[in-house]
């Protein structure tokens, strides 16, 4: 789905991050593993004394990536026992539905407003419950604990070090399933210098410099092409 534009996600705090800990992976419990999601499933049906009833998944678009995307969700739970039915609609919609807390389970992206982990904390901070980010509607005290410290703290290691205690915190209660961190690539011209791509301004650039001979050299063999 994502033409490798993605790397696997095992907790939330993402790669470009300071605060992102390189031995998440070591810390969560988070794996692909059939086998032992049927056995959980099982166990599960015996502690509710039958076959768990469907559920559904509330998908943020109608077009047909979120139909592919959910169809393929739908495929892996089914073949470890699970029902589940897509539920598909428009933005607005689908926003009503988990700002109300009317939705059962959703599927859902966050992109950083700012270049700091606590953009991601706060999805996860207990006054921020729906309809405020924390969309899960998520609350341990301990976290909340560290979020609040974290938040007033210049950048330090010590800082650093409480983000990450936080996200495993949240890795190890599990209110949500993590699945990729996407990978942008920006393509640009040779003659176009300074040019830092970055993952919070889209696109855009300060203090561009422009190799004017270049540019006119690129310019004179596209019209030689025509």
């Amino acid at each position: 789905f994502t033409n490798n534009r993605a790397e696997i996600a095992y907790g939330f705090i993402p790669p470009l991050m300071k605060a992102y800990n390189p031995r998440i992976r070591e810390m969560t419990g988070s794996r692909y593993d059939t086998e032992k999601a049927k056995l959980l499933v099982k166990e599960a049906e015996k502690i509710y004394g039958g076959k768990l009833p469907e559920l559904t998944l509330a998908m943020p678009g109608t077009g047909v990536v979120f139909r592919q995307r959910g169809e393929f969700i739908r495929r892996c739970l089914k073949a470890v026992g699970l029902d589940v039915e897509m539920d598909y609609m428009d933005w607005p919609t689908f926003q009503n539905k988990v700002k109300t807390k009317s939705a059962q389970m959703f599927s859902l992206g966050w992109i950083a407003d700012y270049p700091d982990a606590e953009n991601f904390l706060q999805l996860f901070y207990s006054k921020n419950i729906s309809p405020g980010p924390n969309n899960f509607n998520y609350s341990n005290p301990e976290f909340d604990r560290i979020y609040e410290q974290v938040a007033v703290m210049a950048e330090s290691p010590e800082r650093t070090a409480l983000y990450r205690k936080a996200e495993q915190i949240v890795v190890k209660d599990c209110p949500a399933v993590f699945l990729i961190h996407g990978v942008a690539y920006v393509l640009y011209h040779e003659w176009l210098h300074n040019y830092k791509p970055n993952a919070f301004g889209y696109g855009l650039s300060k203090y561009r410099r422009i190799d004017l001979a270049r540019r006119a050299a690129y310019g004179a063999l596209m019209k030689a092409l025509r």
